[in-house]
């Protein structure tokens, strides 16, 4: 396998992932007949097909997750690109910036070593050295994690919230998604997509009747898992990484009614850039914030 880093805009954009050699042969198997796979591929449904699912620790979903996908394997490919995005992109020279920024991880990592105890049940214990933190030195208005606990956080994002408490919803955010292993269930999703993609241009192929709807086909299909399986399962793993992050940042003793307060920053800054929510990767801002909303009232953490 190589050693390409499988980022969200693969996912996104439809690049090809490369597999481990042996993983159809090591891939349970399912025999499916030429309809079943059709429909099923319509439907959404192939991928759970082709392997079985796992649960997660912390949040109790199902997932799927493929061998050679799982977090430990991707943090070993983030490595390198890791150290390429530190030595390209510029990291800020602002001490004052580094140094809100590292205090503010440092208070909402030890928050949720404290939330995965006491509320999921996962004995956790804070180690600094296990995460890298970089400030990037750029107008992105981002934040984002690597599978191998790497934290980039551009200067942009920074400057659009108006205190550490907004920070803190970021950063709690980021540390969600690597529990909630975001990385290797979007990775394994889009390889599973692919294969299924394959198993059903070999199926119309072999069948007379659907040869010469091949091409119509399989873009269909492909558009349905887009917008039907990969697209929804992003949307769903930023909402489940915003639920995790407000669990931390509570914890950490932040105020987690900044949280919807940020979105109505992003909401505003992005008002009529951004496609319609069934075509994004991320859900609308004014969802995101009513979400946030009725999850800390459903909480108790506060009333909004």
């Amino acid at each position: 396998m190589s050693n390409q880093l499988i980022t969200d805009e693969m996912v996104e954009t439809g690049e090809r992932v490369d597999a481990p050699r042996d993983f159809l042969e090591k891939a349970q198997r399912n025999p499916m007949s030429r309809p079943q796979i059709l429909s099923g591929l319509a439907a959404g449904t192939v991928v759970p097909m082709i392997v079985g699912c796992t649960t997660n620790p912390v949040t109790g979903a199902s997932q799927l997750i493929l061998p050679g996908f799982d977090t430990a394997s991707l943090a070993n490919m983030s490595k390198a690109a890791w150290t390429d995005m530190k030595s390209q992109t510029p990291q800020t020279g602002d001490s004052r910036l580094r140094s809100r920024v590292l205090s503010t991880w440092d208070r909402t990592a030890r928050g949720r070593s404290d939330a995965l105890t006491d509320i999921y049940n996962q004995p956790s214990t804070y180690t600094p050295d296990e995460w890298e933190i970089a400030v990037f030195d750029t107008d992105v208005v981002n934040a984002f994690v690597m599978p191998g606990q790497q934290v980039g956080v551009y200067r942009g994002i920074t400057e659009l919230t108006e205190n550490d408490d907004q920070l803190a919803t970021v950063l709690g955010h980021e540390a969600g998604h690597i529990d909630g292993q975001h990385s290797a269930e979007r990775t394994s999703l889009a390889m599973a997509s692919q294969v299924a993609l394959v198993a059903s241009s070999i199926a119309i192929a072999q069948s007379d009747e659907l040869k010469q709807y091949g091409n119509a086909i399989v873009g269909l299909g492909g558009a349905a898992l887009q917008f039907g399986v990969l697209l929804p399962y992003s949307r769903r793993h930023e909402l489940e990484a915003d639920r995790l992050g407000l669990d931390y940042m509570h914890k950490a003793g932040y105020d987690v009614t900044q949280a919807p307060r940020l979105w109505e920053l992003m909401d505003q800054r992005s008002a009529g850039n951004r496609p319609p929510e069934f075509m994004s990767t991320h859900p609308d801002p004014g969802n995101r914030r009513q979400e946030l909303i009725n999850y800390i009232n459903a909480r108790g953490y506060a009333f909004i």
